[in-house]
């Protein structure tokens, strides 16, 4: 063999083996990776349709099988309704829609219509009042403005005559001792909180350019006070 052959060969041999050897590359890194693509996509995806089931309206919350939290009026009607139907067979509870709900000094008064017929409900955290929803209201002089639910909370509520934008409640606590409130009116119905008793023999009247006195004040279907 030529000396220069002879050189190159040996050359070539002690830079090969002068060469720092390489890792074996791991074939297992590939299926790796790829599981912690596929786990963290999944992940995200959970947190994507959480986040998007938070924000679904309650029709698409009830279709996902998602529960939803009642409104505090369903809330308070669905204690209502419980204490109407321990006295008496009422509409079902789907009947019972909400108009409006308030509460004042840990009193909570609820209006409704039930099966389409204005009802009342007043609770406290140990009593709970609802009016008749079959009464008929005691009218204010010869309007529609009329009561149908008054309890020793103060609380006098019932239906509104729809020319009447606004008026004002006065109760006669005494011959010379009158309270007067505005009512909240929602839907055609009223809510007046007058902070003293209103019961049986109780002169109220509603304000109206003149004052309309109302008639007896039905009876209430559900009749509790705080503590019993």
């Amino acid at each position: 063999m030529p000396s220069d052959v002879r050189d190159r060969l040996r050359r070539r041999l002690w830079s090969e083996l002068d060469r720092p050897k390489q890792p074996r590359r791991s074939h297992i890194r590939v299926p790796v990776v790829a599981a912690t693509c596929v786990a963290a996509v999944l992940v995200a995806g959970s947190v994507v349709f959480a986040q998007n089931v938070s924000h679904a309206p309650d029709q698409m919350r009830a279709a996902m099988g998602v529960g939803s939290e009642p409104s505090p009026a369903e809330a308070q009607l669905d204690r209502c309704y419980a204490a109407a139907l321990a006295v008496r067979a009422v509409p079902i509870r789907p009947q019972w829609k909400p108009v409006a709900t308030s509460e004042v000094n840990g009193v909570t008064v609820t209006s409704a219509r039930v099966a389409g017929k204005p009802l009342f409900c007043e609770t406290t955290t140990t009593a709970v009042n609802v009016s008749d929803p079959d009464a008929v209201p005691a009218n204010a002089g010869t309007t529609t403005t009329g009561v149908l639910f008054a309890t020793a909370n103060g609380t006098v509520a019932g239906v509104t005559d729809p020319r009447w934008r606004s008026f004002d409640l006065r109760v006669t606590v005494a011959p010379d001792n009158t309270v007067t409130a505005e009512p909240e009116v929602s839907d055609g119905l009223f809510v007046a909180r007058l902070g003293v008793a209103v019961g049986p023999g109780v002169k109220v009247e509603a304000v109206h350019e003149t004052a309309h006195t109302f008639g007896p004040i039905p009876p209430r279907l559900v009749r509790q006070e705080n503590g019993s």
